[in-house]
């Protein structure tokens, strides 16, 4: 089958994170009909991961079919800021996915790439709940856990094992860092619309379930340069400049929300970020949780 124009709509997903994973994809012509869909698991993988290798899946199912112009719908919006560009990809992992993406796309005659809401790729997203639900080994679907299996005390892998005290733990983890930036609220009824500057303060908490040989969930020092790194590009800057506040407005919710999915893609897989609070002023003080 051969067709001119396509819309891919890309899933991935972890039962833990990282955790069992699958990748899935529907593929429609332009006209909304089914043209190619696969779910596929993937082992154990992170959300970012299983994200990536959906895509990967979808690009190379609509190049094998033909299409020409491909609009791509996908729920990730750090994949979708990273394939676009207005994020760098930084983690290892994630590197060489990055680069089979870019070269698949390079294949099509034209393509675009779209944030949207998971509800906007329901058959995707039961693809790779079907996926998962087809392992005897895996546990509750995506959308109503986030839990990683507790590891067992006595565990005979080579890998390190949580030393945990009862049933079930999480292990939180926070640092705080401040740089100095101006912005100005376009649009705002009020004086912040005007250029103005802050010192932003801000904090970032991972948790985890597993610790390290030694007993720790994550090092107070990796998370403190994770957190430094990410700054690194706003410290005495105007705000508005500097992508992606160049297209968005450079509120702390906004701002709240772009550190999360950078130091997503810096901390270790042992651990997720879960908060992101941003303090404009020593008495207001915004937080963003996924």
């Amino acid at each position: 089958m051969i067709t001119s124009g396509g819309v891919l709509r890309t899933d991935g997903g972890a039962r833990g994170n990282p955790g069992p994973a699958a990748a899935a994809y529907v593929l429609e012509d332009e006209s909304g009909k089914t043209l190619s869909s696969a779910g596929q698991f993937i082992g154990e993988a992170t959300n970012n991961v299983a994200e990536y290798e959906a895509l990967l899946l979808g690009l190379e199912a609509a190049r094998s079919l033909g299409v020409g112009r491909l609009r791509i719908l996908c729920d990730s919006e750090l994949v979708v800021k990273q394939v676009t560009g207005a994020y760098r990809v930084k983690h290892e992992n994630m590197k060489p996915l990055y680069e089979r993406v870019r070269v698949l796309l390079a294949t099509f005659e034209s393509w675009e790439i779209t944030h949207v809401r998971r509800e906007a790729n329901a058959a995707a997203d039961a693809l790779v709940n079907e996926a998962l639900d087809a392992r005897a080994d895996v546990g509750d679907p995506i959308p109503n856990s986030a839990r990683s299996p507790q590891p067992s005390l006595f565990d005979t892998t080579d890998e390190p094992v949580a030393l945990t005290i009862g049933e079930s733990g999480m292990y939180e983890l926070t640092v705080k860092d401040h740089f100095d930036a101006a912005h100005a609220l376009r649009g705002y009824p009020g004086e912040c619309r005007e250029l103005h500057g802050h010192t932003w303060e801000i904090e970032v908490t991972v948790e985890g379930e597993r610790l390290d040989e030694i007993g720790i969930v994550y090092d107070f020092k990796s998370l403190k340069s994770d957190l430094a790194e990410a700054l690194a590009p706003y410290d005495h800057a105007y705000l508005n400049e500097i992508p992606p506040f160049d297209e968005i407005s450079p509120t702390a919710e906004n701002l709240a929300r772009v550190l999360y999915e950078a130091l997503s893609t810096r901390v270790d897989p042992r651990v997720r970020v879960s908060a992101v609070a941003v303090w404009e002023s020593p008495v207001a003080k915004l937080v963003y949780r996924p």
